[in-house]
């Protein structure tokens, strides 16, 4: 049996915004990232990683993120939302294997007349049901419209102030190399990468994919038929 842990409590009060962002990114883990695409005024394409985001619903389909209100460096708007605000529309690019080497280098807060797929070197296929383009070096593309944005926090403080844009799922394209069948995906086709704490990264695939079968209470054994806790495994059975 393994050592019980020594307990200690991180106090959120005396803490800088930044620090509680950073424990909060530390712990929230692994999350999935949204590689956003967006269309100018200009028409010029951007990029960016969101990790902040998280499927709501089925009907109507939802997705919800958040976005900073500043970028890092000034007092400006962040691209994504200026694009988002204008036109309401936006790509979410799922990250798998092959985005995965750039996800810093889109991340950059570039001038605007600069397009993060230009740099890296990403092609982009035509949208089905909104402007702006989706990335063809990843697996699936959700095209969004948005519903509602609700503003919270100082939106004059970093880490503090953003939008929290809940969006309307209107298409999926998928490359079919990741499903299983007709209108069905694959789990361990999609090789999707999640945001750790900084500045680690995990890649969802091989070894570290693992299944549990669900039971709906009212079809569990009797109790007697229950294995012992002593037979269950522990996080040191876990893939590394």
């Amino acid at each position: 049996m393994s050592a019980s842990p020594t307990w200690t409590t991180l106090e959120m009060t005396g803490r800088t915004a930044a620090q509680k962002q950073g424990l909060l990114s530390h712990l929230v883990v692994p999350r999935p990232i949204a590689m956003i695409t967006t269309v100018g005024a200009d028409g010029q394409l951007n990029v960016a990683p969101y990790s902040y985001y998280m499927p709501v619903c089925g009907e109507p389909p939802t997705i919800a993120l958040t976005i900073g209100g500043l970028r890092e460096a000034t007092d400006a708007p962040k691209d994504t939302w200026t694009n988002i605000e204008r036109t309401g529309e936006l790509v979410i690019n799922v990250t798998g294997a092959a985005l995965g080497p750039y996800i810093e280098t889109v991340a950059r807060e570039y001038p605007t007349d600069v397009s993060e797929a230009d740099v890296v070197g990403w092609e982009t296929v035509p949208s089905r049901m909104v402007s702006p383009p989706s990335l063809a070096q990843s697996p699936a593309h959700l095209e969004c419209r948005v519903r509602e944005v609700i503003d919270r926090g100082d939106m004059g403080a970093r880490f503090s102030g953003f939008h929290l844009v809940l969006v309307e799922v209107l298409c999926i394209t998928v490359d079919e190399a990741i499903l299983a069948g007709p209108g069905r995906i694959d789990p361990e086709r999609v090789t999707p990468i999640g945001r750790m704490g900084f500045p680690y990264f995990v890649a969802a695939a091989g070894e570290a994919l693992f299944q549990q079968e669900r039971i709906a209470y009212a079809d569990l054994p009797d109790t007697a038929d229950l294995p012992d806790t002593a037979d269950l495994p522990t996080t040191a059975d876990l893939p590394a």
